[in-house]
């Protein structure tokens, strides 16, 4: 990153939350999930960039009128992927 690159605005927890309309606590989870969020002490900040990043992995996939998902031509982004690959790393519960 250029040194002289000015800063996104930074936003704190409860203002991002604000901002994307979900919960302080809901904020924090998507933040720590998908790595896009700072953290200083037990405070969590977040660039604009972040939020961003947050928004566009939540997005839906498109349905076609039949109701399934159809294939997208787009490629996913860097958090997408992430997000992506995390969920099916991720262990399975045995069922009981």
């Amino acid at each position: 990153m250029d040194s002289k690159a000015p800063l996104d605005k930074i936003y704190t927890t409860d203002e991002a939350a604000a901002r994307l309309r979900i919960t302080r606590r809901t904020m924090i989870k998507l933040g720590r999930d998908l790595g896009s969020c700072s953290v200083i002490g037990r405070e969590y900040f977040f660039s604009e960039r972040d939020l961003i990043d947050i928004w566009q992995a939540q997005r839906a996939m498109p349905t076609s009128s039949q109701g399934r998902a159809e294939k997208a031509k787009a490629s996913l982004s860097g958090v997408q992927l992430q997000h992506s690959l995390q969920r099916l790393t991720q262990k399975k519960r045995r069922k009981q």
